[in-house]
């Protein structure tokens, strides 16, 4: 039987589809398995000689061939049993037991412990991480330290957690199951914890991957292209179904053109928006005092987040010693993430995850029966949701990230060109178009809405001394990588990262050809995808290494 041409159109169609999305078809070789690095017909030989089999472990964002895919260690999972009227079972892995306790006492249980406070009293809340973020200290000790970020296959011995035997601990009226889990434990657990996870009853302890995730470093900038931030134009064509639309998270749609206008208003004022919105006829200084004035206003219009204590005035009415509640420039540690409440979980509102903090130094007033001192803080990424943090948050839009998405979307929606940039060793901006200051052609420009400087690129070698790797600007169908810009001594970072220059040409190369050719993982408008109850661990890991900025409980074990 023949085929006309329409039906044959449409079966090659579904055929390239099908090859996109790695789908194997009947008497065909099977498809390139979508993590590189995979195992293949001679074992994953051929993989391993491959330029772009690379993968990342997301704990340390250690580079490791796809030879060492299956060198894993175990983690400890901390579980409590709780009647069902409460729950159920609710669980933490690898982190500190005795805060989890206290927590599922005080959320499921409604007992607050009187021994919360790890710290000393009065401690005020002042973490760093560069000179406006948190964790500041503890990543300049590790800078100066001289450790390399990317190293193929040395993965640090704080990686390698102890597998323990089953045991029983009571702490107050709980009795906490400690359970040693090697990784073919973890892997028959995951949907388990998995849907633990998206029902708000796993915590994933400290350190950006808990679970010792991996995922291809071609997978790894697919990934982080597609999340990031676009605002598409009027005239964007049928390929894109949300003109005037940002998307984020996955090609999702985060915000309309007219709502993200109006949220700046609400934020910034009419005045401002209209004085700075781009003008063509500006010269290249011109737009650069433009723009340093937007970045100047976001950074004065908001607060960085520096591990504050964010807990809720309950009863302001409380005739305690502190008035009721928390104090709120108290300090807070972390216990770990998880998943976003309902009410911070829409689509436009694009929560990752939440840290699940409590306050310390005895913050909170202990004659307040109503206040905790418990608390999340969640890790938005949509524009919407951000620009609303000045009363939601009292104006504590959150750190790099957050300001960086928030800084694209205003520049973006006042009409310049925009871009996100990623610093692999912990730091994100923006980039903008203008004019070069010389004359001639348009060029990308620095600008970090968390500093509020512009036009500064060494600023992170030399003002802050950062040992830089790898930087890579992104759009949603584009990654390029810009470290020679931000370095003087590229060479340096090139012996730093541990990956050679042809290597990483080819998986820049890899990752480009996907994001122009595959079809995107989930559907168009489909918001579950970029909910933070339905991302993987993998997800989770990726996005906590540039979002976590925190240091360490000194504890993260049963002890």
């Amino acid at each position: 039987m023949s085929m006309g041409p329409r039906r044959c159109l449409t079966l090659l169609f579904l055929v390239g589809a099908a090859d996109a999305l790695g789908i194997h078809r009947e008497g065909a070789a099977p498809a390139r398995p979508h993590l590189l690095g995979g195992e293949g017909g001679d074992g994953g030989a051929s993989a391993a000689k491959s330029p772009t089999a690379v993968d990342l472990d997301l704990g340390s964002f250690v580079a490791v061939g796809s030879a060492s895919a299956t060198r894993r260690w175990g983690v400890q999972l901390f579980s409590v049993e709780l009647p069902k009227e409460h729950g159920g079972e609710v669980a933490c892995v690898n982190c500190d037991i005795s805060a989890f306790a206290k927590w599922v006492q005080a959320t499921f249980l409604g007992i607050e412990s009187s021994e919360l406070d790890a710290a000393s009293p009065g401690t005020i809340a002042d973490g760093q991480k560069h000179p406006n973020a948190p964790g500041y200290k503890r990543w300049q000790e590790q800078q100066k330290a001289g450790s390399k970020f990317l190293q193929l296959d040395a993965i640090s011995e704080e990686r390698r957690q102890p597998v323990q035997a089953v045991a029983v601990r009571n702490l107050g009226n709980l009795s906490v199951k400690i359970q040693g889990l090697d990784p073919t434990d973890v892997e028959a657990m995951r949907p388990q914890l998995q849907r633990m996870w998206s029902e708000r009853r796993l915590i994933l302890g400290p350190g950006s991957d808990p679970l010792n995730e991996r995922m291809g470093f071609v997978e790894a900038l697919v990934f982080l292209a597609r999340g990031s931030p676009a605002l598409l134009v009027d005239d964007c064509g049928p390929a894109m179904p949300h003109c005037q639309t940002l998307i984020s998270n996955g090609l999702k749609p985060a915000a309309s053109a007219g709502m993200l206008y109006n949220a700046l208003v609400q934020s910034f004022g009419p005045s401002l928006l209209e004085k700075h919105t781009f003008n063509s006829s500006w010269s290249a200084e011109e737009e650069r005092v433009h723009v340093q004035a937007l970045l100047s206003a976001l950074k004065g219009g908001y607060r960085f987040y520096r591990q504050s204590c964010l807990a809720p005035r309950a009863s302001p009415s409380s005739s305690g010693p502190m008035g009721g509640g928390c104090n709120p420039r108290a300090a807070s540690e972390l216990i770990g993430r998880i998943a976003c409440r309902p009410e911070e979980d829409g689509p436009s509102d694009g929560c990752v995850y939440s840290e699940l903090r409590q306050c310390v130094g005895g913050a909170c007033d202990a004659s307040d029966a109503g206040s905790t001192a418990f608390f999340e803080y969640a890790r938005l990424h949509g524009p919407l949701a951000l620009f609303q943090t000045r009363e939601t948050r009292s104006h504590v839009m959150g750190q790099c990230e957050e300001f960086s998405r928030a800084a694209y979307a205003m520049l973006a929606s006042l009409g310049f060109e925009a871009r996100y940039v990623l610093d692999f060793t912990d730091h994100v901006w923006v980039e903008v178009k203008l004019q070069n200051a010389s004359g001639g052609n348009t060029t990308w420009v620095h600008a970090d809405p968390s500093e509020g400087v512009l036009d500064q690129p060494l600023i992170y070698e030399k003002g802050w001394g950062k040992n830089l790797t790898m930087i890579f600007a992104f759009t949603p169908w584009s990654v390029e990588h810009v470290t020679a810009r931000y370095t003087s001594d590229y060479a340096a970072t090139v012996q730093r990262r541990a990956v050679p220059e042809d290597v990483l040409q080819g998986v820049l190369a890899e990752a480009q050809k996907r994001l122009e050719r595959e079809l995107p993982l989930r559907s168009w408008g489909d918001g579950a995808g970029s909910l933070s109850r339905d991302r993987s661990f993998a997800d989770l890991a990726l996005w906590g290494h540039f979002g976590d900025a925190v240091a360490l409980p000194t504890a993260v074990a049963a002890r």
